[in-house]
């Protein structure tokens, strides 16, 4: 008859309890730097994403405003300082019935407030004079008017995104 012989296991195969705690310390050390990492990345992924949307709304908006004319009256003198804004028969609730650019200032038109959820968007309209090389507000009527669109987000990922530009009466 054979002999029963008693098989040996290979050298090599199986982890040791040292190991094991050793594999479990260097995890335990590198999942929470790679969480945060994971973390911020997401965030400023968002972040990125809701300040090109943003871009987005400001640009939409400037661009319906530029479409509009310079003033409410077609030659000058323009409009005052103190009148810029909504003229009579126009309605600061229904941006349809605007028909120049200062008409967006102080427009509480949802289709304007309210392009999308979480944000919301706004125009300024003033006289501007170039002083130098720099564009100022002015006090006094030129034939100058800047637009400045802005747009935020209510959750802080995008505040205060500012568009701007001048627009010429002739």
């Amino acid at each position: 008859m054979g002999r029963l012989t008693r098989k040996r296991p290979a050298a090599g195969k199986g982890l040791t309890i040292i190991e094991m705690v050793v594999v479990i310390v260097v995890l335990g050390m590198a999942i929470p730097p790679l969480l945060t990492s994971w973390a911020n990345i997401a965030w400023r992924s968002a972040r990125s994403e809701s300040l090109a949307d943003a871009a987005f709304y400001a640009q939409a908006l400037m661009e319906e405003i530029k479409s509009k004319r310079f003033d409410q009256r077609t030659t000058a003198p323009w409009t005052a300082s103190a009148d810029l804004g909504p003229d009579s028969g126009e309605n600061s609730n229904n941006k349809d019935s605007f028909n120049d650019v200062d008409d967006f200032l102080g427009c509480i038109d949802t289709k304007v407030t309210s392009p999308a959820a979480s944000y919301n968007r706004s125009a300024t309209v003033n006289y501007a004079a170039l002083s130098g090389t720099t564009w100022q507000d002015s006090a006094s009527i030129t034939n100058f008017k800047r637009i400045t669109v802005t747009v935020s987000r209510s959750d802080g990922l995008a505040n205060d995104v500012n568009l701007v530009t001048i627009v010429a009466a002739y």
